[in-house]
């Protein structure tokens, strides 16, 4: 049933490493840009009600929009998910080397 799942992992952890770093900044770039305004504006909608400039779509136009304006709040969101990674991947080293 995951026989996909376990042949992409393969492939990914395959590669070499300027190639496995490239992918995973480009993963992490499209959670950024796809799936992190899709969760703000979930929870923004749990705990501050409804959006003011309308629904799931005018988030994401003014996600955009805030990209092309250099707003930082965009750009937080958007390399969130690869800080993020990263910094886990620094403790899980820093981990290991104890």
């Amino acid at each position: 049933m995951f026989s996909w799942y376990g042949r992409a992992r393969g492939y990914y952890f395959s590669l070499s490493r300027p190639k496995f770093e490239a992918l995973t900044l480009a993963i992490a770039l499209l959670v950024g840009l796809v799936i992190m305004p899709v969760l703000v504006f979930i929870v923004g909608s749990y705990a501050l009600k409804s959006y003011a400039h309308g629904g799931l779509f005018s988030l994401f136009v003014d996600f955009y929009k805030g990209l092309v304006d250099l707003r930082p709040s965009c750009w937080i969101v958007l390399i969130g998910p690869f800080v993020f990674l990263s910094f886990f991947r620094i403790c899980r080293h820093l981990l290991r080397k104890l």
